[in-house]
């Protein structure tokens, strides 16, 4: 992936209340829907994207282990980190998304502030993450 490439997908605003972290993954994801990363293609090592978008290589790697946990990417010993063979990541992001609205309207039903929410579904993740752990 060229430079330019990466200046065309990926653009860091660390005055967004996103963190940049998040902001990596969901840019990646859109790189993907929108034809830019291809199935197979083989992303910057974390040292060159850090380098290119100035930010901490540990936001980075943490977005790349994050969207390796979710099966965008994946990591190949030897190659580095690739765009994964996606099981058509359009239609499963639709009916999370379409899952996740409902909760969030759940939730401010009874007026959870966007923070509270958040928090609940780190900690949510967390535990799950704990019970699968052997």
């Amino acid at each position: 992936m060229s430079i330019e490439l990466i200046h065309a997908i990926y653009t860091i605003n660390t005055q967004a209340a996103s963190a940049l972290y998040r902001q990596v993954m969901e840019q990646t994801k859109q790189g993907i829907r929108a034809g830019l990363l291809q199935p197979g293609q083989q992303l910057p090592s974390v040292r060159v994207m850090a380098s290119c978008l100035q930010v901490n290589p540990m936001t980075i790697s943490k977005a790349f282990s994050q969207l390796e946990q979710q099966g965008v990417l994946e990591r190949r010993k030897g190659i580095g980190m690739l765009v994964a063979e996606q099981h058509n990541i359009s239609n499963y992001n639709e009916s999370l998304t379409s899952k996740c609205d409902e909760f969030i309207q759940l939730a401010k039903q009874y007026k959870l502030s966007d923070d509270a929410i958040i928090t609940l579904i780190q900690d949510s993740l967390s535990a799950q993450s704990n019970r699968t752990k052997p």
